[in-house]
């Protein structure tokens, strides 16, 4: 009868693999850089290393894999698609003036992206209802605006 028990470094193999597929649900390639490791233990067990090496050669291959691999692929694969959501998109557009603005105050009311926000100007000019005003930044619950050039 033949024998069907699992030598060292398929066992090695099927770990290095399951780690590959459980890297499909737990994004930032830390399980990618160990299944590597596992990878190259599954080798050494191949050549005949004792557990000892064969478990030395994991931990290095998996550090080495963390600090070379895993930077150049979090820059490759995890980009910012430059797309603003929230009130990050705010930032440049425009809005009318919904409750004047009195020159020493600075603050006010506009209308931007469908809601009213309370605002405050950049400059003491003052600003009327109807105004068209661009958004220079978002702070908390306040939109700082500046008038348009005309």
């Amino acid at each position: 009868m033949e024998d069907l028990s699992l030598s060292p470094y398929h066992w090695w193999a099927v770990v290095a693999i399951v780690l590959l597929i459980a890297e499909i649900f737990v994004p930032g390639f830390w399980l990618f850089c160990v299944s590597m490791g596992c990878f190259a233990a599954s080798a050494t067990a191949f050549l005949g290393a004792g557990l000892s090496l064969q478990l030395i050669v994991c931990a290095a291959v998996s550090l080495a894999a963390f600090f070379t691999l895993r930077p150049l692929l979090m820059k490759r694969m995890w980009k910012d698609n430059g797309v603003r959501t929230n009130v990050d998109a705010l930032v440049g557009q425009r809005g009318r003036v919904t409750q004047d603005f009195e020159a020493g105050l600075r603050l006010g009311r506009v209308s931007v992206g469908g809601d009213d926000w309370r605002a405050e100007c950049v400059n003491d000019r003052a600003l009327r209802v109807g105004d068209v005003v661009e958004v220079v930044r978002v702070d908390s619950n306040t939109v700082i605006v500046k008038p348009e050039e005309q």
